[in-house]
């Protein structure tokens, strides 16, 4: 499912036309096409900030309806936000063909409560993003990671289980997720395996 968001041509460009715009309750942007011309646009600041704190985010696959031009599929490529306010100051988009995959960070989300952390062990999230590549409206707004049965050690990006329609654009070998074995465990494990070298 898409976002709707209605923009008008910016015939003015530089600091002062963007000064304007801001002025007159309007946030300037720019819309980038592969093998088109950059077009100038400016759009409602209020509905791209309702967009953007949607479950989707900057994941959101966005219909800009400009007058005079025919739809455009796009998505938020960069954000600029004023450095006291915090409020959008300056969007970039980038068009998108909504039959072709993009690459797209979706953040991981853990559930449960591992054994190896009932048995003292100690867990870390080391990354909470997943790069995948899927078609622009299948983006999830997160992938769930069930982390019951999960063993002392590394879990990769490879052993995530990704939704269908998914896959994987990061190194498979990056770990997610880290269960420490307590201090005692982890040196009676190294002995163990100095026995069975021995």
């Amino acid at each position: 499912m898409s976002e709707k968001l209605e923009g008008v041509l910016r015939t003015r460009k530089g600091k002062g036309a963007a000064r304007k715009a801001r002025k007159a309750g309007l946030l300037p942007a720019v819309v980038y096409s592969k093998g088109q011309e950059t077009i100038s646009v400016e759009v409602s600041p209020r509905t791209l900030t309702h967009i953007l704190r949607r479950p989707l985010r900057r994941n959101a696959l966005i219909e800009l309806e400009i007058e005079g031009q025919a739809t455009r599929h796009v998505m938020v490529r960069d954000l600029q936000k004023h450095p006291v306010r915090r409020d959008l100051v300056h969007a970039d988009f980038v068009q998108v063909d909504p039959a072709q995959n993009v690459n797209a960070k979706v953040p991981v989300v853990l559930h449960g409560r591992a054994k190896s952390v009932v048995a003292g062990g100690k867990l870390e999230q080391v990354r909470r993003f997943v790069t995948v590549a899927c078609l622009p409206g299948s983006i999830p707004s997160q992938i769930d990671v069930d982390i019951t049965d999960l063993p002392f050690g590394s879990t990769r990006a490879g052993s995530v289980a990704l939704p269908e329609g998914l896959s994987l654009t990061d190194d498979p070998s990056l770990p997610v997720i880290t269960i420490k074995a307590p201090r005692g465990k982890k040196e009676a494990t190294e002995e163990e395996g100095a026995e069975a070298t021995a």
